[in-house]
């Protein structure tokens, strides 16, 4: 726990040189006009803060929602207003377009910037950038500390710099405040948890959901058994990890699946029934919302499955 309360303090000093840097020589952007370059190294040039912005991705939606007035949000993703899986579904239902990765209709709208995940086809990025639409790729974030560069990437792209700084000490406040409540969690009583999707158990090395359990001082049942960050779980392997944990999920991008039904499923299966959350029915249920996203709330995931191991401490 305090190898990785140095790393933050270290990244967040990289952090702050990069947008100190970053701010000094944008300090005129409102008036002269600036220019950004994203992470495939391609040069934005803004003529102005941008005024009508648009996203391709729901973190960069939750992000942007974060850091800039609702009346310079152009469009969002389709997913933007569904409390399933949206973060800020309540403040995208006053955002006027949803759009999908269509270029027709991203060009029609003529956003002044648009944000795309670099796990976007590049094709559709050639597309927009010949029509003339401004487009800023932003690095998929891997890790928390990823999501910090990448909002302080956006924030310097829409000219808010100030505010992203702001967000990101709320995550460090947030990620604070579970450090030191799991101060009193001995090494010994470290809680397994896997977590499931409706496909099977994900989350493996090198995903998000493993660095989510780092911060929430748990073991990733998945990376335990030498799962990978795009793998499903085996039963065989769930069984291997025992977990006393299990995470369910709580959306269902088709909506015609009965998520309470996939729980007693699980929680029925002979395959699992040695299993310690089967024995002690720790099956518990955190929004996909949390665990999913790839903006600052993800340090609501490492708080719920902080809380979900560790029910006992009502710090958290």
């Amino acid at each position: 726990m305090k190898k990785m309360f140095i790393v933050s303090l270290l990244v967040s000093y990289t952090l702050l040189l990069i947008t100190g840097c970053a701010s000094h020589s944008q300090s005129n952007k409102s008036t002269v006009g600036y220019e950004v370059q994203d992470s495939q190294g391609y040069i934005v040039k803004l003529p102005n803060k941008p005024i009508r912005i648009a996203s391709l991705s729901l973190g960069a939606d939750e992000i942007i929602v974060g850091l800039v007035s609702m009346e310079r949000i152009l469009a969002l993703t389709y997913l933007a207003d569904d409390p399933g899986i949206s973060n800020v579904a309540e403040q995208a239902k006053l955002v006027p377009n949803k759009v999908k990765a269509n270029p027709e209709t991203i060009i029609a709208l003529e956003p002044d910037l648009l944000f795309i995940a670099d796990w976007q086809p590049v094709e559709l990025i050639q597309i927009l950038r010949e029509a003339g639409i401004p487009v800023y790729v932003y690095k998929t974030p891997k890790t928390i500390a990823d999501v910090k560069l990448v909002i302080y990437e956006i924030a310097h792209a829409v000219g808010e710099e100030k505010r992203g700084q702001e967000m990101v000490a709320q995550m460090e406040q947030q990620l604070l405040m579970v450090q030191k409540s799991l101060e009193k969690v001995s090494r010994a009583e470290g809680k397994t948890v896997v977590l499931f999707s409706l496909m099977g158990g994900i989350g493996g090395k090198g995903s998000l959901f493993d660095d989510i359990c780092q911060y929430a001082g748990v073991i990733n049942g998945a990376s335990k058994v030498g799962v990978g960050k795009n793998e499903i779980m085996s039963k065989e392997q769930i069984v291997k990890a025992n977990p006393d944990v299990l995470i369910m999920p709580m959306w269902d991008y088709s909506g015609k699946i009965d998520i309470n039904q996939f729980k007693s499923e699980i929680q029925a299966d002979p395959a699992f029934q040695t299993l310690t959350a089967i024995r002690q029915q720790q099956l518990v249920m955190i929004p996909d919302r949390h665990l999913s996203c790839t903006s600052q709330y993800i340090v609501q995931g490492v708080v719920d499955v902080a809380k979900a191991a560790y029910p006992q401490d009502g710090n958290l």
